[in-house]
């Protein structure tokens, strides 16, 4: 089975994926951790708990807002 990212010379990688990449790598090299996958994996948890709660945040303010 031939991968589809073999076809092609030049992957394009998406900004916000950059960031992302930007962002963890910069947290995984100042933290230096001994187990990388496990912190790999508590990062990303944490990232997807700030994410979720700043949309509950903006749902609750549009609610509040919208009542008016």
């Amino acid at each position: 089975m031939e991968s589809k990212f073999s076809e092609r010379s030049e992957i394009e990688i998406p900004e916000e994926l950059k960031h992302v990449l930007k962002e963890y790598s910069k947290s995984l090299i100042r933290s230096q951790p001994e187990d990388l996958l496990k912190w790999s994996a508590e990062y990303f948890r944490a990232k997807l708990n700030e994410e979720n709660s700043k949309k509950s945040k903006e749902i609750i303010h549009q609610a509040r807002c919208s009542s008016f």
